[in-house]
């Protein structure tokens, strides 16, 4: 489920400023993260992405450069993992 309206603007704010223009898969991937958040209290992994989304490694790293947990928890305002 995405997050409410009010929520998205920010959302597409916060990545605009890191220079990023939300596309379908980025809202996929964001929406995920927050389903996974919703049951777990935590974000998921790189590897549990990768798994939920269907998408390759190589295509998230495309869509979220550099570090793509941390990249969502920054726009998202989900808290970081400890690992990033």
């Amino acid at each position: 489920m995405l997050p409410p309206e009010e929520k998205r603007e920010v959302i597409r704010v916060k990545a605009a400023e890191r220079g990023l223009i939300l596309t379908g898969e980025h809202w996929h991937l964001i929406e995920i993260s927050f389903d996974y958040y919703r049951q777990h209290q935590t974000i998921c992994t790189l590897r549990n992405l990768i798994k939920l989304s269907g998408l390759e490694k190589k295509r998230i790293y495309k869509l979220f450069p550099g570090n793509p947990i941390g990249e969502i928890s920054q726009i998202t305002g989900l808290p970081m993992p400890k690992e990033c």
